[in-house]
């Protein structure tokens, strides 16, 4: 087939969104059981007020409630009726919930109140890697950083330090850390060869975590087993791209044939943006793509 006249629809038997493989994220965590949200389920009828907020115009309570973290816009979501209907209405929440809630419970269920409502928003509508530039399919919570899977199994700043081990290797006080950005883990089982973590443990950004003690440093001689260092899986969750001017969540994509090896040796856990992959297909498929998808099935659904 002629590689300039590809289109979509004659590769979308190579490519899928997701591929069978447990990584044992937080998506891998029991997320909807163990954090369960009420979003749209409650018929308000606000009779009271929240206080001096009702003051102000709803563009700037608006403004107000996008500064503030998940966990903290969700225990003033608490409060009554009319503090749920104002973060429900909030379009960068609704926007969090509709398309993408599993972020909104894996925020929630560890603590992630480093980055506010908007910071997280603002960072769904980007789709690239913060590290390396290629199409981001994760969320680091720790600090709201986008992220591809090779980036966040291999790169140091994406493996953070227990806080007990932190205090022990920069010789201070627990406390002398609050102010850093840091989450608490959830128990479960973190890539497949661990075993599972029964304990919730409060885990450091490692580069916040450099900046604050020289000493951390020597914490980066440590062996390090990337793919199966289960801390690096604690804070990471799946991500789309949110696309607000159509409404509507983009996940990566993955080259079907790339995992079959027919082609370039290109990692068949790249991602890739719809653009991107047409792109790929007719730089490294474009003779492949008239066979038959029926042997590509059995690790992508």
């Amino acid at each position: 087939m002629d590689a300039h006249n590809l289109s979509l629809d004659d590769v979308k038997h190579h490519f899928r969104q997701k591929i069978r493989i447990l990584d044992h994220t937080l998506d891998d965590a029991q997320l909807e059981a163990r954090c369960p949200l009420d979003n749209g389920r409650h018929i308000l009828q606000p009779k009271t007020r929240v206080g001096q907020l009702d003051r102000l115009p709803i563009e700037l309570i608006n403004q107000v409630l996008g500064m503030l973290d998940i966990p903290t816009l969700t225990n003033f979501r608490r409060v009554n009726q009319r503090a749920m209907h104002l973060v429900d209405s909030l379009p960068q929440y609704r926007r969090l919930w509709t398309f993408c809630p599993n972020i909104l419970r894996a925020a929630i269920s560890i603590n992630a109140a480093s980055f506010s409502c908007e910071t997280l928003f603002q960072t769904l509508t980007r789709e690239k890697c913060e590290s390396c530039g290629s199409f981001g399919g994760y969320l680091y919570l720790i600090t709201c950083k986008r992220v591809c899977y090779f980036c966040f199994t291999r790169r140091k700043e994406y493996f953070p330090v227990s806080l007990t081990l932190a205090a022990r290797q920069a010789k201070l006080q627990k406390k002398a850390f609050s102010h850093l950005p840091q989450v608490l883990s959830l128990p479960g089982r973190y890539t497949a060869i661990a075993k599972l973590s029964r304990h919730r443990v409060t885990l450091i950004d490692r580069q916040a975590l450099f900046h604050l003690s020289e000493e951390a440093e020597m914490l980066n001689k440590r062996i390090d087993y990337m793919t199966t260092e289960p801390r690096r899986y604690m804070s990471i969750v799946a991500a789309p791209r949110l696309d607000v001017h159509h409404q509507k969540a983009e996940w990566g994509l993955f080259c079907a044939l790339c995992r079959d090896n027919t082609g370039p040796r290109i990692h068949f856990r790249t991602q890739y943006d719809q653009q991107d992959i047409l792109q790929h297909f007719k730089d490294h498929h474009a003779a492949q793509i008239p066979t038959s998808p029926s042997y590509q099935y059995y690790i992508y659904s």
